[in-house]
């Protein structure tokens, strides 16, 4: 078992927040939320960042729901070298166990973090044209 202040190295979200200053109790609270011990459990995270249990997990999640959203987002593209290496090893190994929940699995953190397929729409407009014909100007 390993403490917080192991994890800030990896989980650490002071730099990447905008402007906003936050309490200490909280910055505890999201250093908290990626780690192994917590693992995004949102009570976990509370509780090691010492929050009461009366405290209501939808007070914190409001307050806070960028920066949850900004972390869930950096543990999705941490993850997304893993999903390619593990969908590539399986060209491999095609016959390997849980092949199709692997491509699933992968498959989900690659679309999730912007590296899935990628589609392409060709619009192409066939409006005509107006053109206005003007009886000849009169001249006096």
């Amino acid at each position: 078992m390993h403490s917080l202040a192991e994890d800030e190295a990896t989980w650490n979200f002071r730099g990447m927040t905008s402007v906003i200053s936050h309490t200490a109790k909280q910055q505890l609270f999201l250093d908290a939320l990626l780690s192994e011990e917590a693992m995004g459990d949102l009570r976990a995270a509370m509780r090691m960042a010492g929050y009461s249990d009366s405290t209501k997990i939808a007070h914190t999640a409001r307050e806070l729901h960028k920066e949850i959203k900004e972390a869930t987002e950096t543990l999705l593209a941490m993850y997304a070298p893993k999903a390619a290496y593990a969908l590539t090893s399986l060209l491999d190994n095609p016959d390997a166990l849980n092949a199709r929940h692997i491509i699933s699995a992968s498959k989900e953190i690659l679309d999730r973090t912007g590296f899935g397929v990628k589609s392409q729409l060709d619009v192409e407009v066939n409006a005509p044209t107006a053109m206005f014909i003007m009886p000849p100007k009169q001249t006096q």
